[in-house]
């Protein structure tokens, strides 16, 4: 039977305020921003046309990703560390993918705003919107990396190889050929 060894719970101040101000970063840039101007992009598809569906659609997705990049790192497993850059750094690249088309196309169209936001250009919108979302997709992947290769689990994992090699080999020889 196999007994779960708990994890040493050494403190880390530094690394728990990183978690910290890496999920708050990600409450207000992928989750508010990124899935917000995605769901607009949506809601408004009429104005926009039909292909900009799509990018809206991608955002949602992307935002998606980098939060759940984000918890994924919160946990000091050795499979959601390796997970979570994965996962943070694949929701970036397409908001990233996203916003250089939206800005592209809004230059060529020359988008402005409406109402107060009559003298900003559109592109100028998406990127203050899209841009930091590289701030919480860069920190998950450090807090991720960080601990993966900690003192900690490191010597967990070599901990859990030795007793693997030392284990008793399994028997060779059947019980129904012993007797």
């Amino acid at each position: 039977m196999k007994t779960r060894q708990r994890l040493p719970r050494k403190k880390h101040p530094y690394l728990n305020a990183l978690k910290a101000v890496t999920l708050v970063l990600t409450a207000i840039y992928p989750v508010f921003m990124t899935m917000m101007t995605g769901a607009g992009i949506l809601y408004n598809r009429g104005s926009y046309g039909s292909s900009f569906a799509r990018y809206g659609t991608i955002l949602i997705v992307s935002g998606c990703l980098m939060t759940s990049g984000t918890i994924l790192c919160l946990f000091r497993k050795n499979l959601t560390s390796l997970l979570s850059p994965f996962f943070s750094l694949t929701g970036l690249v397409m908001c990233m993918a996203v916003l250089r088309r939206l800005v592209k196309h809004a230059d060529e169209h020359g988008w402005h705003g409406s109402g107060m936001y009559e003298n900003v250009s559109a592109s100028y919108t998406f990127q203050t919107r899209l841009l930091p979302c590289i701030l919480p997709a860069i920190a998950a992947t450090v807090t991720a990396l960080c601990q993966y290769f900690s003192y900690d689990l490191s010597e967990l994992r070599r901990e859990r190889k030795r007793q693997k090699e030392n284990a008793p080999a399994p028997s060779i020889i059947s019980d129904d050929q012993q007797k």
